[in-house]
């Protein structure tokens, strides 16, 4: 639906968040292609980040968002928080934008909003993408007290509106003590990445994985949230009914916990059936996807994960737990929504692998569906 002629094209909406590249990982991707959409129907759409022109340069290419529009800013530590005193000072002029939509808490994207609702008096919607949830709120809990203390509660409670990925992010705003008005408006993938095609032999090639071995692929942050060792138990509980089967571990170490994995796959005696590839990105990550009969994310907690409704465009069949949000998987048939145990994921591996090879592209193509038909960005904006 075109917006022209409406007063969406004078809107101007500033996304403010803590990065946008590589190290955001699929939260960057969502603020760059909500960003372009929005410009699309009309609107004048800016981001501001922490990253360098470099990483930015990388985040908005894909989405082809124009660089003009992203602000870098620089950014200094102080009680292990990110500070961007010069994103602040921006944060002071007036007539920037009409509208600040921002992604992420706990960073200070929220001391600007809070700026720029206490000095321009202007609307701001907030998209904690997770933050909120139980679990989350357990991490780092005294760092997470005195920010709420200090400034969070105030920041979320006079927000003009909530941004929620899913119903089960409208309940934690809810148990939270949140009463204001929530906008339940869901992830998505460009048509761009929707289209774009990878190669399983060149990723197989590249790391060394022969054609016969069927390969499950972890890819997300290795970090205690992501539930990667409730996987390697499952692996574990499996391989030998699939002796044939890889597990393909890639993503970036995150709080030390790589050694811990590394230490579980040895004690479990996995070593010759887990693959470490370190972080993939662009080409590689779609070439990864590729090569997977079966992509599993055991998270303990998640707000709207990207990669997954990354690989079910891709085609691949997913394992995932209660902790994320994809109840949708069971209805659509193209995967697996499990309880957040070893048994749980050692069941649904069993029963993935022991589908045929035409099954599972069966399963894929079904995903596909849903992503083309509830997914795809802008779609939510058409009339």
């Amino acid at each position: 639906m075109s917006r022209k002629g409406t007063r969406a094209e004078s809107v101007r909406v500033l996304q403010v968040t803590q990065e946008i590249g590589r190290r955001s990982f699929g939260l960057g991707q969502v603020v760059v292609n909500l960003a372009k959409v929005t410009q699309e129907q009309g609107c004048v759409a800016k981001v501001w980040c922490l990253d360098t022109a470099d990483e930015a340069d990388w985040a908005i290419g894909l989405p082809e968002f124009p660089g003009e529009n992203v602000s870098c800013f620089t950014s200094s530590r102080l009680l292990g928080y990110s500070i961007s005193e010069p994103m602040l000072s921006a944060a002071r002029t007036s007539g920037v934008t009409d509208v600040v939509h921002q992604h992420g808490i706990w960073t200070s994207a929220s001391l600007v909003t809070r700026r720029f609702r206490r000095l321009h008096h202007l609307p701001t919607v907030i998209a904690p993408h997770g933050a909120l949830a139980k679990w989350a709120l357990q991490k780092s809990r005294w760092k997470k007290r005195v920010a709420l203390a200090a400034y969070e509660r105030e920041n979320l409670q006079q927000a003009s509106c909530l941004h929620a990925m899913s119903d089960a992010e409208v309940r934690d705003f809810r148990d939270c003590g949140l009463s204001g008005p929530i906008a339940l408006i869901p992830n998505g993938v460009s048509q761009r990445l929707f289209d774009s095609v990878g190669s399983g032999v060149r990723f197989r090639k590249e790391f060394g994985v022969s054609d016969h071995r069927r390969i499950v692929l972890f890819l997300s942050r290795i970090t205690p949230k992501k539930g990667l060792l409730l996987l390697l138990e499952a692996m574990h509980r499996v391989h030998e009914r699939f002796p044939n089967v890889i597990l393909v571990v890639a993503g970036p170490n995150e709080f030390g916990h790589l050694r811990a994995v590394k230490s579980q796959v040895t004690h479990l005696e996995l070593d010759g059936i887990v693959c470490f590839t370190g972080p993939l990105f662009d080409q590689a990550k779609r070439d990864a996807f590729a090569a997977s009969d079966v992509f599993v994310l055991p998270s303990y907690s998640e707000g709207s994960p990207m990669v997954v409704l990354e690989c079910l465009a891709a085609g691949v069949p997913v394992i995932t737990t209660h902790g994320t949000t994809r109840s949708d998987l069971r209805a659509w048939e193209c995967g697996w929504w499990v309880e957040i145990s070893p048994d749980a994921i050692a069941r649904a591996l069993a029963e993935a692998l022991t589908l045929s090879e035409y099954q599972l592209a069966k399963m894929g193509h079904r995903g596909r569906e849903m992503v083309e038909s509830s997914y795809l960005w802008g779609n939510w904006l058409a009339g």
